[in-house]
């Protein structure tokens, strides 16, 4: 029962795979950005406090519908943590979809994690359906101390609505709402060592009030197990795209924002 979560996101992007190399494709566009967040953080085993983070996005088209996505991410408050990923993604009319390799470095521990993130974005008309799946494949990893440092299963489903109309100081879909929900160590060399799976929300309030550059408000997530992240921030994009919406299906954005849990025993 394990390895059902898994099985089921692999085998259905697999389906997604096929289906979009064999219908018209949707060109990608060359695009960067960067994101400065700040706010407060809990993982299991950890001490809970502020954190700050910055992020940095990159997409490269290959050919046609196919490119290569990249993303960074630096977070300080309790130690430093590095992190780069990588992967492929696939453009159609309807939405996005792409497999990540994640690396992470964690100076609290001296430990480094490596996670797989196959990711998928559907798009409809003032909504967008976000789905990823991030399974850690390094081992568990002793620190100085004798403890004992675990990364973290996760699968998150959030569903962002753009108001289709205008609003005082902003332009029709230029405003985000974000809600969904989150389950965290569902499987995994550390689950029967911590505090087993836990399961919560999560949402989000985000405008663009000119172009190119998005307020995030607050982007939170909280399980049952008392593991949170809560935190607000500027992104700042270099694309062509005159609103929020288009902003975000010009890159796979679910995985973005998936920076790597770790819990220790």
């Amino acid at each position: 029962m394990k390895q059902m979560p898994g099985t089921a996101v692999g085998a259905m992007f697999i389906y997604v795979l096929v289906i979009t190399t064999q219908a018209a494709g949707a060109g990608l566009e060359q695009i960067g950005g960067i994101s400065v967040y700040g706010g407060a953080e809990r993982e299991e085993g950890f001490p809970a406090g502020g954190r700050g983070t910055i992020r940095l996005l990159g997409v490269l088209p290959l050919a046609n519908a196919f490119g290569l996505e990249g993303t960074g991410h630096y977070v300080g408050g309790l130690g430093s943590r590095y992190g780069l990923g990588l992967g492929p993604i696939v453009s159609w009319a309807g939405g996005k979809a792409g497999a990540f390799i994640n690396y992470q470095h964690r100076t609290l521990g001296d430990n480094n994690f490596v996670y797989i993130r196959p990711s998928l974005a559907l798009y409809f008309d003032q909504a967008n359906v976000n789905l990823w799946y991030s399974q850690p494949v390094s081992s568990p990893q002793e620190t100085s101390r004798g403890r004992t440092d675990f990364g973290i299963s996760q699968i998150q489903g959030t569903l962002q609505y753009f108001f289709p109309r205008e609003v005082p100081f902003l332009r029709k879909d230029n405003l985000e709402l974000t809600f969904g929900v989150q389950v965290n160590t569902f499987a995994g060399a550390g689950r029967s060592e911590l505090r087993s799976a836990g399961v919560g929300p999560v949402w989000g309030l985000a405008f663009m009030p000119t172009h190119n550059v998005v307020v995030n408000l607050f982007d939170a997530t909280v399980d049952n197990r008392s593991r949170y992240r809560v935190q607000s921030g500027i992104e700042v994009y270099f694309s062509q795209v005159p609103t929020l919406k288009e902003l975000r299906r010009t890159y796979l954005q679910p995985v973005v924002g998936a920076l790597g849990l770790v819990g220790r025993d």
